[in-house]
């Protein structure tokens, strides 16, 4: 009676293993590029990525919905993102000098390709990180709000909330009029 147990233990964590196999398969490039963008370092960036990945694997048996493990795995990626900024930020009062590694890999788009588009990319990288999350998440992986609010862990109003703060924010750090009327 054991080892049929046994088996059954084996063959479960057999089918686990080929479901998560999948899951990576079929997401780590769009995560890669998920905390890319909001990281701004494909090092960090991967190295959240398969911190996100084990967090899944070794929280398996936790997740209700397993047709929805990409968005605990998005959840995941952001939420370690947002505490590797706020360390970076810790470590940056702390220390003098920030280190700051060379990116491996460019990202797939190439912000330096136009003018407007590196200075809306440098003003992105300007905002707070749950904003330039959402603003991410929204216009580049093009995930409506009630998604985004799910991997943020927030209420679609928080989402359109930050959504509105960051394209004010965005729109005053770009728009010289905006600027000149405000200030």
């Amino acid at each position: 009676m054991v080892d049929n147990w046994i088996e059954v233990g084996k063959r479960e964590h057999a089918e686990r293993d080929k479901e998560i196999a999948a899951l990576f398969d079929q997401h780590y490039d769009g995560l890669c590029d998920l905390a890319f963008m909001i990281m701004g370092d494909r090092h960090f960036a991967e190295e959240i990525v398969m911190e996100a990945l084990m967090k899944v694997f070794t929280g398996w048996g936790r997740i209700r919905d397993k047709a929805r493990s990409d968005v605990y795995l998005k959840r995941a990626v952001v939420n370690l993102c947002r505490s590797k900024i706020r360390r970076k930020m810790i470590e940056a009062r702390s220390n003098a000098v920030v280190y700051r590694r060379e990116e491996r890999k460019a990202p797939d788009w190439d912000p330096e390709v136009h003018e407007t588009s590196r200075q809306v990319w440098e003003a992105v990288k300007l905002l707070p990180p749950r904003q330039r999350a959402t603003i991410v998440l929204h216009y580049v992986h093009a995930l409506p709000e009630s998604e985004i609010s799910e991997i943020l862990d927030c209420s679609v109003g928080t989402v359109r909330s930050q959504l509105s703060r960051a394209r004010g924010k965005l729109a005053h750090m770009l728009d010289p009029s905006v600027q000149g009327a405000t200030g």
